[in-house]
């Protein structure tokens, strides 16, 4: 049955449904975040440390190390970015989902009202046509 919230609560429903896409999108986001700093962790792992050789070596090694804890940081800022979003969009999609069962109340209460009105006159139109009904009876001498 459609009310004057019926286009109201369609609408909410899309952007409720686009909000739980974006957070959908986010938790990937950071899962492929987490994964990828825990690559980087395992490949810093992976590196080894020189204890001999020569000058150069040792601070190419070095450099190694040094670039990998840069990707590792730049991961872990990565995957705080991502949290945060997920964060936001889950607040949001909270604050959506009670704007969008407000909408769904207030049409649910105005289909009963509806409903109520329609029953009251199919009620009166019933008792109006059992009264034609009896007095043409009654004056046919049925």
């Amino acid at each position: 049955m459609k009310t004057r919230f019926t286009p109201l609560v369609k609408m909410k429903q899309n952007i409720l449904n686009k909000c739980e896409r974006d957070l959908s999108q986010a938790n990937e986001d950071k899962k492929n975040a987490k994964s990828a700093l825990d690559a980087a962790y395992l490949q810093l792992q992976e590196t080894r440390s020189l204890t001999q050789g020569t000058v150069n070596q040792m601070l190419q090694e070095r450099a190694i190390l040094e670039i990998q804890r840069n990707v590792i940081d730049e991961k872990r800022a990565w995957l705080n970015f991502a949290s945060n979003q997920v964060v936001a969009f889950q607040k949001k999609y909270k604050e959506l989902s009670v704007e969008y069962e407000k909408y769904r109340y207030l049409e649910a209460q105005e289909i009963k009202t509806i409903v109520k009105k329609r029953t009251k006159l199919e009620t009166k139109e019933l008792d109006e046509s059992a009264l034609l009904s009896f007095m043409h009876n009654k004056q046919e001498g049925v």
